[in-house]
């Protein structure tokens, strides 16, 4: 398990704790056997986990190891949320996400 697999399970266990529904959501493309290729239905730069809160809050968060940046994708991705409205962050570690739920 990679150090940011860690920190999603992380994650992934602290919502749990809080009755929260927590979706790890990736971006792949699949190449098929006749040459072409298939999408996932989420957009380039979809943060890695997708989080509803008990109160209907949804919060969307892209982790990081540090020495490791969001891609610019990403980093578009999480602006268009945050301006919509909605919360949406980096975390490089589980303090750094619950600093950022607790803003």
């Amino acid at each position: 398990m990679t150090p940011e697999s860690r920190l999603k399970n992380e994650i992934r266990i602290y919502c749990g704790e809080r009755n929260w529904l927590c979706f790890h959501i990736n971006v792949a493309t699949i190449k098929l056997p006749d040459g072409t290729y298939f999408k996932t239905g989420v957009p380039k730069g979809w943060p890695d986990l997708t989080i509803l809160t008990d109160t209907g809050q949804a919060i969307y968060c892209e982790t990081k190891i540090h020495p490791r940046k969001p891609t610019e994708d990403q980093t578009k991705m999480i602006e268009n949320l945050k301006a919509r409205g909605f919360k949406a962050f980096v975390a490089y570690s589980l303090e750094e996400f619950i600093n950022e739920i607790k803003k």
